[in-house]
Formats: C-alpha cells, sequence, structure tokens
C-alpha cells in the first residue's frame, strides 16, 4: 500500500479554527489557542487587552487618587495576565501582543509614581501608586 505523502496528510487532520478575537492579531490568537490554558485563551488576553486599554486611557485624576482599587489591585492583575501570555507565546506570537502592550504601558507609566516602599523585585505595574 501506498504511503501517504506528508502534506496530504497534514492537510487531511485539518486545523481547528481560531475565532477572530478583538485586539489581537490572528497568529496570536491561534498561538494562544495552541497553549491550551484555560487562562489564556485567546479571548481572555483580549479582554485583558481591552481592559489594560481603557485604564491606560484614563485621566490621571482617576489614577492618582489616593488608595483607588484601579491603580492598586486592577491594573496590576490585569498586567499581569497579559505579561502571563506574552511570557508564554513564542518569539513571534509573543512580538505582536507585546507592540499592542507596549505603548499602553507608557500612557500608564507616564500617569503614575513609582512607590519606592513596595518590593523592587515586583514588577513596575505592580510598584504603581498615586501622586
Amino acid at each position: 500500500m501506498p504511503r501517504r505523502a506528508p502534506g496530504r496528510l497534514r492537510a487531511s487532520r485539518g486545523r481547528a479554527a481560531v475565532v477572530s478575537t478583538r485586539g489581537l492579531p490572528d497568529g496570536t490568537a491561534h498561538a494562544l489557542d495552541g497553549l491550551d490554558r484555560p487562562e489564556l485563551r485567546p479571548a481572555a488576553v483580549a479582554e485583558s487587552l481591552s481592559h489594560w486599554r481603557r485604564i491606560a486611557a484614563m485621566p490621571r485624576s482617576a489614577l492618582t487618587d489616593p488608595h483607588n482599587d484601579i491603580t492598586e489591585f486592577v491594573a496590576p492583575a490585569v498586567r499581569d495576565h497579559l505579561e502571563r501570555a506574552v511570557r508564554a507565546l513564542d518569539r513571534r506570537a509573543a512580538r505582536s501582543l507585546r507592540a499592542a502592550v507596549d505603548p499602553l504601558d507608557r500612557q500608564f507609566e507616564a500617569k503614575t509614581l513609582n512607590n519606592p516602599r513596595l518590593d523592587p523585585a515586583a514588577p513596575w505595574w505592580a510598584r504603581r501608586w498615586w501622586h
């Protein structure tokens, strides 16, 4: 019996369709889907990216209110999720996600200050506070 050509074999298996997720390039969404990690599904990462976009766009006055939940809890949790996704992806897929996150990081960083009292080993976004 003749052997099937590798290309035909791969084509017969088919690929699972990745639903296009707003805010994520299709290649990145496909790479996230391939990780098979429930917390890093394309929709969850796209939602975190959307939250990070909204947080970064907030006015400085909203981010600098003393003891606000956004700067202290929400922003670090959302940014941690995005960082886990970037680190889990291969270099090529991570590049496009990083390109979407970096300008938002700069916006958030410009509107908040470093808290020198927090652990310097923590990521920069977990050490931000109000003015």
